[in-house]
């Protein structure tokens, strides 16, 4: 019996750590940047509070990256790689923040926060590996759609602080305090959402809609909370006081090469809705109701598309 015990514990061992290592060649293959960094394109969305190990972040379309570094900028189309005993954890300008563990891979498909109009949407692509994401709660913000879509499932979340674990067909999610997460099976889109409240987690299998909640005990929370710290300096609010001078800071903004006159407001993160001359209170008033009718007529059709858009084609390098 122990003999066999032993052999289980020893195949077990020798398939994690065939797989550890296929991961650090696959981040080991991608080609750095000696060059001075250049920022990504647009108006940065988050920067690198904290990281350690090997971290490597690809700008959208590019071919290579750069080796993170404290108070590196992210931009929109970001894709954020860690090797082996790796972490980073990056707070986005909402200060939402993202605590990415080894061998993962995630991409900041679209980032968009805009204070003055109220207004902040997030999408992100999680195709493996593990991290903690503790999301900001907005008050009195009409839209602050926060969502990460990975291999099997669509989440939805509100004010948040929770765990992910992507594997090849299964995505593993457990809620601690202060948590409210909807939960869909990418081929399931028509069946109601499963809710995860405080203290419990769920899984979902691709191709299955997702577990029913079940507890999450006190040291399974502990010990998520301790494998993926956050940045308690930048917990505070993103329009304190402390963060005023922050998000005033100029940066510089780089414009891909392949802009043509007829690029869209949206692919140069500019808010379409700051170039628009003001209305006056008739007109922004039927606006508003005219966009309240229109968000609750199209919600279904917006999460089935999210459900359908494949996962972006991460770098494939030699």
């Amino acid at each position: 019996m122990k003999t066999k015990q032993f052999i289980c514990i020893f195949v077990i061992g020798y398939l994690m750590g065939s797989f550890m290592v296929l991961a650090d060649e696959s981040i080991d293959s991608i080609a750095i940047n000696d060059n001075d960094y250049q920022p990504g394109i647009g108006r940065f969305v988050g920067k690198v509070t904290r990281v350690s190990g090997k971290v490597i972040i690809v700008h959208l379309n590019e071919t290579s990256g750069y080796q993170a570094f404290q108070n590196m900028n992210v931009y929109r189309g970001d894709t954020i790689f860690t090797g082996i005993n790796a972490n980073v954890i990056i707070c986005l300008n909402d200060g939402s923040q993202i605590s990415q563990g080894a061998v993962a891979q995630i991409q900041l498909n679209q980032i968009v926060y805009t204070p003055k109009n109220r207004r902040r949407d997030a999408f992100i692509h999680m195709s493996s590996g593990k991290a903690r994401f503790s999301v900001q709660k907005l008050k009195n913000y009409k839209n602050s759609r926060f969502r990460i879509k990975t291999v099997s499932a669509l989440i939805g979340v509100r004010g948040s602080d929770f765990v992910i674990q992507v594997k090849p067909e299964l995505t593993e999610v457990a809620a601690f305090e202060n948590t409210e997460l909807a939960l869909i099976g990418l081929d399931m889109p028509d069946l109601s959402p499963v809710i995860l409240h405080p203290f419990e987690k769920s899984d979902i299998l691709l191709g299955k809609p997702p577990t029913s909640p079940s507890p999450l005990s006190i040291e399974e929370m502990d010990g998520l909370k301790n494998e993926f710290m956050l940045d308690r300096q930048t917990m505070k609010g993103p329009e304190t006081k402390e963060n005023a001078p922050e998000l005033k800071k100029k940066n510089p903004i780089r414009i891909s090469q392949t802009v043509s006159k007829n690029t869209s407001a949206q692919q140069l993160a500019v808010n379409p809705s700051a170039l628009k001359p003001p209305l006056n209170d008739f007109s922004n008033n039927f606006k508003q109701f005219e966009n309240e009718t229109l968000d609750n007529n199209t919600h279904i059709l917006e999460q089935k598309h999210e459900i359908a858009t494949e996962l972006p084609a991460f770098p494939v390098f030699p």
